[in-house]
C-alpha cells in the first residue's frame, strides 16, 4: 500500500511518502487536496493508497475533496495561497 502523509512542517505543511518530502504547501487544506489527488491518480491503476493527515480527529467526518480534474482546483500551484 502506498501511503501519503500530510504533516506539519516548520514553514507550513508537506506531503510525505516515507521519509521524503514530496511537496511543500502553505495550508493544510491545500496539502490534503493534493495528497488526495495523488492517491486518486494511483488508484486508477489498481494500486491501494491511503492519505493520513497529521493531527486529524479520527471522529471528524471526512470532507469531500475536489479531485485533479475539478474546475475549482488552483492551477497556480501549491504556493499560490501565499499572496
Amino acid at each position: 500500500m502506498i501511503t501519503f502523509n500530510v504533516v506539519k512542517e516548520q514553514h507550513g505543511w508537506a506531503i510525505r511518502m516515507g521519509e521524503r518530502m514530496m511537496t511543500p504547501f502553505w495550508s493544510r487544506d491545500l496539502a490534503v487536496r493534493e495528497a488526495n489527488c495523488l492517491a486518486d491518480a494511483i488508484r486508477c491503476y489498481g494500486e491501494c493508497t491511503e492519505v493520513i493527515v497529521e493531527g486529524a480527529d479520527p471522529n471528524e467526518p471526512a470532507r469531500e475533496v475536489s479531485g485533479s480534474n475539478s474546475p475549482g482546483r488552483d492551477s497556480a500551484g501549491p504556493w499560490a495561497a501565499a499572496q
